[in-house]
């Protein structure tokens, strides 16, 4: 430790420093009875970025997504137990409901990885088209949602593309092929990969225009998803692309299930050779209006330009949409409506809802890293009880709703004075300090 402080000793001078630039943390809207705070720190070590975290409530474990490995943290003692090894950039994890199996999104692979719970050895890597990140499972359907963003949809012909129906039918018709576009097309594409948990396949590989960001399942038979905007180019004669604005988009999984169903009976075809890299058995491509019954979006307005995380209260119909701007909506998920706007911490990336302690939590990252702490009093009267202060980069977060309490990671920066640069101490760059990814756990 002696050697880490002293390799990085000017850390909290350019901390200091940059204090003036530093996005300020809002007050809340009012006092909580019992505040949170920052109750313990798990230094775990480890290299490269890392992404989301996902908590698994009965095996009492928090796994951790950290470049190659993903990490797993026992809860009650703070200590690395495990960790699942070779992937390229490990994105995000979900976890089986029986306790069997987990998921890893690789983006730098484009693949979906399956894990054994108990070994936490990879089993199964599914091999995809494009490079996802966030991840949703409908468990009741055994189906997996992957998503990639338009800045890793493939950049290759859309003529294989198809529309699917407007409504589900019996017949053997075939659905119509979208025209023949050029390469161009594909920029501005978002992809919903949906694989088929029971074969371990990919049923259907969906092309959505706009710039896919974070899903969540509702437990109720649907997924959302946000959608920041994107400019594309339906018409590769057209001089202008065309601008799609944010949304949230809606998926019925079980309509999407049934016109999968009817489509690949209408083919009469094999199933697709699950060996073939990104091989999906449909295609389809979904218009910015759509008129399917499967997928389905509300439009967001001038305040909230540019949507990031999301979290879903299933029981009460309400999803909670983190901005850009630091704003947090409220919104009805049946038709769309925003029902309130309140004010986070700047950088906002995860969110997550207890259910059962009212509360939803915003990990910022911005600035001096804050967790924005908001309570549900009635069904639509919502408030920030409180902004703690975290740390800088401490993003993404985990809840455990069993204790109330919220856990973040992150690292610590700082400049090495043992190579101090020719041009002198004003060109010095932090770095992160090898071994300081962190553990937050905060409670009240």
């Amino acid at each position: 430790m002696r050697r880490v402080l002293a390799f990085f000793l000017l850390s909290y001078f350019l901390a200091a420093q940059a204090a003036a630039q530093q996005a300020p943390i809002p007050m809340s809207d009012e006092i909580g009875g019992q505040p949170f705070a920052i109750r313990d720190r798990w230094v775990i070590g480890g290299g490269g970025n890392w992404d989301y975290l996902t908590l698994d409530p009965v095996a009492r474990q928090l796994f951790i997504a950290h470049q190659g490995v993903v990490q797993v943290v026992d809860i009650a003692s703070g200590e690395i137990t495990g960790q699942i090894t070779g992937f390229e950039e490990a994105r995000s994890i979900l976890l089986d409901p029986d306790g069997q199996f987990g998921y890893v999104s690789d983006s730098q692979a484009a693949s979906v990885r399956i894990f054994d719970r108990r070994s936490l050895q990879v089993t199964r890597g599914i091999q995809l088209s494009c490079a996802p990140r966030s991840m949703a499972l409908a468990s009741e359907q055994q189906m997996l949602f992957a998503f990639c963003g338009a800045a890793t949809a493939p950049q290759a012909r859309l003529s294989n593309l198809r529309r699917p129906p407007a409504h589900r039918s019996g017949s053997n018709t075939q659905p119509n092929r979208a025209a023949t576009t050029s390469s161009e097309t594909a920029k501005g594409l978002s992809h919903i990969i949906v694989i088929d948990l029971r074969s371990q396949t990919i049923l259907v590989n969906i092309a959505v225009y706009g710039n896919f960001r974070i899903a969540q399942a509702d437990n109720e038979g649907q997924v959302f998803v946000t959608v920041g905007a994107a400019d594309y180019n339906p018409d590769p004669q057209a001089f202008l692309a065309t601008h799609s604005p944010p949304r949230i988009a809606r998926i019925d999984v079980a309509a999407l299930e049934a016109e999968a169903s009817d489509q690949i009976s209408a083919m009469h075809k094999s199933p697709a050779d699950p060996t073939s890299p990104g091989t999906a058995k449909l295609n389809w491509q979904i218009g910015e209006y759509s008129t399917d019954p499967a997928i389905s979006f509300f439009r967001l307005d001038e305040s909230c330009p540019s949507p990031q995380g999301l979290a879903i209260d299933g029981r009460d119909a309400r999803l909670f949409v983190a901005c850009d701007n630091q704003n947090l909506l409220i919104m009805d998920s049946v038709y769309g409506r925003v029902l309130s706007t309140l004010t986070t911490g700047p950088g906002t990336d995860a969110i997550a809802y207890d259910g059962n302690h009212g509360l939803i939590f915003t990990a910022n990252g911005a600035g001096y890293g804050s967790l924005t702490v908001v309570r549900r009093h009635q069904t639509d009267d919502y408030a920030v009880i409180q902004n703690l202060p975290t740390m800088e980069r401490a993003r993404t977060l985990a809840v455990d709703q069993s204790t109330g309490q919220v856990y973040l990671v992150t690292d610590l920066h700082g400049v090495n004075l043992r190579s101090t640069p020719a041009n002198g101490i004003g060109s010095l760059k932090a770095t992160p300090v090898t071994g300081s990814f962190q553990v937050l756990v905060v409670g009240n």
